[in-house]
């Protein structure tokens, strides 16, 4: 079996591409898309080192955002960069996330579905992410959900997001034609239409993926707000450090015949 590579050295500045890239997609969408709530549940995941559901309640992430279900999708992408390297515990704070806000079956699954495919975007290209996570839900996620973790045709149309699994659809689909924050989002202005979560959505998942490389990587995160991005970033990063396995060091077995005096 081949090995699982650790996290990328860059793995502090995905997650403010990431979050930030959340937040440049509700900037160009010119309406709420939750990344108040998606920066709200890092907050909480960050100062918990995971899902608290008081904690949560407290921070009003009981209610159902106000862009509606696909929010509670992009919501879910704080607990894959919470803890990319364990996907039980990624899996089961997205759900319960999602059901905390009202979430149907069909919604938590999806948040489910963002959750593991940003976790994986952090190692793997979009591709491999892909046939990871239809293997980690193939037995488990409706056959509509699944038939939507994948890029639609090139000549199809990027219209509409209203429905959870579009808009995941919809942002894969933008990774796949192009790459980085600024290139995913340029694709989803230049072709498509009523969008709203799904910018914010591909902005998070180009960011998870891409971080701040190619052109301008660097110059657009100084547009993301000190104290409500990138303050919560290095903060959700630095809780993610601490969840990371710790390499092993090997045991040393001493010689029974020992020569010392």
């Amino acid at each position: 079996m081949l090995p699982v590579p650790d996290v990328p050295d860059d793995f502090s500045a995905r997650i403010l591409a990431a979050l930030g890239g959340a937040w440049l997609g509700e900037r160009l969408a010119g309406t709420p898309t939750g990344v108040d709530q998606l920066l709200e549940a890092a907050r909480s995941v960050a100062a918990r080192r995971g899902y608290d559901e008081a904690d949560h309640e407290a921070r009003g992430l009981a209610l159902m955002p106000g862009a509606g279900p696909p929010a509670l999708v992009l919501r879910g992408v704080a607990y894959g960069l919470l803890s990319p390297l364990d996907r039980p515990l990624l899996r089961r704070s997205a759900h319960r996330s999602a059901l905390l806000a009202g979430a149907d079956a069909g919604t938590a699954k999806t948040a489910v579905a963002a959750a593991v495919l940003s976790a994986d975007l952090l190692r793997f290209d979009l591709d491999w992410s892909l046939a990871r996570l239809h293997q980690t839900l193939l037995e488990e996620a409706p056959a509509a959900l699944l038939q939507r973790l994948r890029p639609l045709p090139d000549d199809a149309p990027l219209r509409g997001d209203d429905d959870p699994g579009a808009a995941l659809q919809v942002a894969i689909t933008a990774l796949h034609r192009t790459a980085t924050v600024p290139g995913v989002l340029d694709e989803l202005q230049s072709y498509g239409e009523e969008l709203r979560v799904a910018l914010s959505l591909a902005g998070a998942l180009a960011g998870a993926r891409d971080g701040l490389r190619g052109e301008g990587g660097e110059a657009w995160t100084g547009e993301l707000p000190q104290d409500s991005v990138q303050g919560v970033a290095w903060a959700l990063s630095a809780a993610a450090r601490t969840l990371l396995p710790r390499p092993q060091t090997p045991a040393t077995i001493e010689s029974p015949h020992d020569d010392r005096d």
